[in-house]
């Protein structure tokens, strides 16, 4: 059986990647500080478990997966990284050095690629320097959920600490077979996502064919059926108006993300954004159903990790002869 801990756990992608692989597990603990997270995990695995904060926690396990906030080392990141939340992967590398005996034997981070910006990597080169310190054999590797089975084109970068001097293949990238159509429900009531009638300015029909306004580019561009276009991105002069063929772009925390299809222009619905994150409709549903807003329905899987990505690397730990299940 493997014994798994997940901290920053989030909605829980990591076991849900394993379940997916059918793979027998425990779940030593799940660490989480946000309520509606801890919620979502709960309703999804029928768990009891409370809010617990990273900072002051202790417990024993073998395999660990990490996912710290982000928010400051991307490319719109305004924390200082030194007294904000995502130096909180401090906190992580403090519990493996003194708080796990035995320590893992594998150690999962997964991050934005600006941590190995200039600007930031001092950091991550910090994290691989401490794990190299504690034992472990590191790979990492930029991967995007595109080339895994979702179409998001989602990058993040991904660290895999071994605590045998092993190194880790990742996994290849597979042909997207499923396109943005697949998770559309053409079906809904869409007043609830219409768009504003600032973002609707930027469509315009010609010939039959629906066009877009670019901020980034001279001219325009035709958005084909299930194309998906980011529509308000007010700070950037860069997104608003990109188009995406037949797959979004990364999920935030607050999607701003038109689909369209027929004579319908409308923003993804939670439940969409859900789905395009690997979990199913069951799961959506049953965090749905206990009465959390709109905007936590919409916040929760923009700060997951990708489960299909996750089941390629658990897959291929084990293929691999890393873990043993």
């Amino acid at each position: 059986m493997l014994k798994i801990l997940e901290l920053f756990g989030g909605i829980g992608a990591p076991r849900k990647a394993l379940e997916n692989l059918n793979i027998d597990l425990k779940s030593i603990d799940y660490v989480e500080i946000l309520p509606h997270a801890v919620h979502a995990y709960n309703q999804i695995f029928d768990h009891s478990y409370k809010p617990q904060d990273v900072k002051t926690w202790n417990m024993n396990v073998d395999l660990l997966v990490h996912g710290s906030p982000c928010q400051d080392w991307s490319k719109n990141g305004l924390n200082n990284v030194n007294s904000g939340r995502s130096i909180l992967y401090e906190r992580t590398l403090e519990i493996i050095e003194k708080e796990l005996n035995p320590r893992p034997k594998v150690v999962i981070w997964e991050n934005v690629p600006g941590l190995i910006s200039k600007r930031h990597v001092e950091h991550f080169n910090h994290y691989l320097s401490t794990m190299e310190r504690l034992g472990y054999k590191n790979n990492f590797k930029i991967l995007n959920s595109k080339h895994y089975g979702t179409p998001q084109n989602r990058e993040r970068i991904f660290t895999v600490s071994l605590l045998e001097d092993k190194n880790f293949e990742f996994p290849k990238e597979v042909e997207l077979t499923r396109t943005l159509k697949d998770y559309i429900d053409t079906t809904i009531d869409v007043t609830d996502y219409e768009l504003s009638e600032n973002e609707k300015s930027l469509f315009f029909e010609r010939d039959g064919k629906m066009y877009i306004r670019e901020n980034n580019k001279t001219g325009f561009r035709e958005v084909k059926e299930f194309d998906s276009v980011n529509v308000e991105r007010p700070n950037s002069k860069t997104r608003r108006g990109r188009v995406q063929d037949g797959m979004v772009a990364t999920l935030t925390t607050s999607p701003n993300i038109a689909v369209y299809y027929g004579n319908t222009i409308r923003k993804l619905t939670p439940k969409e954004c859900w789905l395009l994150m690997g979990f199913t409709e069951k799961d959506y549903e049953q965090v749905a159903s206990v009465g959390l807003p709109k905007a936590a329905l919409y916040k929760l899987p923009g700060n997951s990790i990708v489960v299909t990505v996750l089941e390629a690397i658990f897959n291929e730990l084990v293929k691999q002869d890393i873990l043993q299940i």
